[in-house]
C-alpha cells in the first residue's frame, strides 16, 4: 500500500511499555521524578531509559526550529511501523540534509537511514552527560477536532448509518452530536456518574462544553450542537458543571437537565458498555465512536506525547503526556472536526483508554493521527465513574408525595348503568416515598 502500512502488519503490543504520566500536586507543581515511573518485575530497561530521556529533554527538543511535538512510539522504517520503540520528533516538514550543513545543532533531518541508535543533539541524562537513544522523525501537523470555523466542520457524515448522529436523539448516548453556544460542534463522549453527588453527566472536552475561558457553571449544552441546528429554546439537555483544562486534560462534565432519557455507559456503534478505565500501552488496539467519523479502529503508536495546540483567538495550550493513536487502515480517517470529546476504548475488554481532543491534518504520512487525554487522568480530575454511584439516603432526605387516591369497593355507576367495581376512597392513604436530596 502506497505511503502507508498494511492493516495486517501492525506492530506487536508491548504491555511492558507502561504509561506512568507525571503527577501534579495541588499547586500544579511537578511531582518528583520517582513518582513518574514504576519499576517492577515486568519493567523494560530500554523503555525506562527512553521515558527518562524524554522527561529530561522534551522542552529542549520542542525549542528546536520546526519541531511540533515529541513522544515515545514505534519507529517507522520504509513506510511501515516497526516493533522498535524510539524517541520520536514530529515536524511539519522534513528538511533536506543539505540544510543541516549550516545548522549542525538541528538534527531533524529528511534522511530516514539512521542505522540504529544515534545521539540526539541536546539530549542529556540526569547527570548532564550526552545520551544515546533510538530516534525517529515523523511528519505531521496537529489541530483541534472541534473548530470555530464553520467551514472546517464536516457537513455530512463520512459513513451513512441507520442512526444519524447529527439529529436530535432520545435517549442520549455516547457518540452523537453535542455542543454549546461557544463551540459549534463536538461529540458526546459518554454518560457518566458524578462521584460527588451521584448525578448523571455528559463527558466531553472543555472546548466542546465550555469553549471559552470565561465560561461559567450552568452554561447550556445542546444536543444536537448549534452547527447541527440545535436550538437553545428546545435542545438544552445539560448544563456545564465542572471542567479540567491544563497541560494534561481538555475535559468537562455537564449535568443532565432531565429533558431526555439516557443510556449511561453506552456508546453508539460499540458492542458493550464501558465498565472501567485502563492505562494505554504501545500497540494497544482501540476504537472510538465520533460524531463525524463514526466508529473507527486504531492502535496506540505513541505515548508521552507533548506539543502545543492552538485554540483560536491566539490562545494556545501546552500538552504533555498525551496518547498518540494511528489508524489501523492507512486510508481511513479517524480524526475529523466534530469528533472532539469521543471516548477511545480498548478492543480487548471495552475499558476506556482516552478522551479524543485533537488530531493530525489530512493527507499525512499515515492517513491521520489522533490525540487523546489519558482517561485515568481525566477521571481523577473530574471525579466521575462509568459505573453507577450508589449513595446512602437518610431519613431526613426523604419527603412524602401528595396523598394518593385509593380505589375500593363502592356504589358508583358506569356509563351502561352497571355498578363500578372500584371507587375512590378517602385521603387517609399514605403516598409513595421518594428521595429528593441524595
Amino acid at each position: 500500500m502506497a505511503n502507508g502500512y498494511e492493516p495486517w502488519k501492525l506492530p506487536a503490543e508491548r504491555p511492558t511499555a507502561t504509561f506512568q504520566p507525571r503527577r501534579l500536586n495541588r499547586t500544579n507543581s511537578v511531582a518528583p521524578a520517582e513518582g513518574r515511573r514504576r519499576k517492577d518485575e515486568s519493567s523494560d530497561p530500554e523503555w525506562e531509559n527512553l521515558v527518562e530521556v524524554l522527561h529530561l529533554n522534551r522542552r529542549r527538543l520542542l525549542r528546536l526550529p520546526g519541531v511540533l511535538a515529541v513522544d515515545i512510539g514505534y519507529k517507522i522504517k520504509n513506510g511501515i511501523f516497526s516493533d522498535t520503540p524510539a524517541l520520536r520528533i514530529h515536524v511539519e516538514r522534513k528538511l533536506p540534509d543539505r540544510y543541516f550543513k549550516d545548522h549542525p545543532r538541528e538534527l531533524v533531518s529528511k534522511s530516514k537511514d539512521y542505522k540504529g541508535k544515534e545521539p540526539v543533539q541536546d539530549c542529556l541524562d540526569a547527570n548532564g552527560k550526552p545520551v544515546t537513544v533510538a530516534r525517529d522523525v515523523i511528519e505531521a501537523e496537529y489541530h483541534l477536532t472541534s473548530n470555530s470555523r464553520r467551514s472546517a466542520v464536516l457537513e455530512r457524515p463520512l459513513n451513512r448509518t441507520r442512526i444519524n448522529r447529527r439529529l436530535r436523539i432520545d435517549p442520549l448516548v455516547g457518540g452523537i452530536s453535542i455542543g454549546s453556544p461557544q463551540a459549534p460542534v463536538g461529540t458526546l463522549g459518554a454518560l457518566v456518574w458524578d462521584k460527588t453527588d451521584g448525578s448523571v453527566c455528559i463527558l466531553s472536552n472543555w472546548h466542546v462544553l465550555a469553549g471559552n475561558l470565561n465560561a461559567e457553571i450552568g452554561n447550556p449544552c445542546l444536543q444536537p450542537a448549534p452547527f447541527d441546528r440545535g436550538r437553545e429554546e428546545a435542545d438544552v439537555v445539560a448544563r456545564l458543571k465542572r471542567w479540567s483544562f491544563d497541560s494534561q486534560t481538555d475535559a468537562a462534565l455537564a449535568e443532565l437537565t432531565g429533558n431526555r432519557h439516557y443510556c449511561a455507559g453506552e456508546i453508539l456503534g460499540l458492542t458493550q458498555p464501558i465498565s472501567d478505565v485502563v492505562s494505554p500501552h504501545l500497540g494497544m488496539r482501540v476504537r472510538k465512536s465520533g460524531r463525524s467519523t463514526e466508529t473507527t479502529p486504531g492502535f496506540v503508536d505513541g505515548l508521552y506525547f507533548s506539543s502545543t495546540i492552538e485554540y483560536g483567538s491566539g490562545a494556545v495550550q501546552v500538552f504533555e503526556d498525551q496518547i498518540h493513536i494511528a489508524p489501523v487502515d492507512p486510508d481511513q480517517r479517524i480524526s475529523e472536526s466534530g469528533d472532539s470529546g469521543a471516548v477511545w476504548v480498548s478492543d480487548a475488554d471495552g475499558r476506556a483508554v482516552g478522551l479524543h481532543f485533537a488530531g493530525d491534518l489530512p493527507h499525512s504520512a499515515f492517513g491521520e493521527y489522533a490525540l487523546a487525554n489519558p482517561m485515568t487522568i481525566v477521571m481523577d480530575r473530574l471525579k466521575f465513574s462509568f459505573r453507577p454511584v450508589f449513595l446512602e439516603i437518610r431519613d431526613d432526605d426523604v419527603v412524602l408525595l401528595e396523598p394518593a387516591p385509593r380505589f375500593g369497593p363502592g356504589t358508583g355507576r358506569r356509563r351502561d348503568g352497571s355498578p363500578d367495581r372500584f371507587t375512590r376512597s378517602g385521603p387517609e392513604t399514605q403516598g409513595d416515598q421518594i428521595p429528593v436530596r441524595p
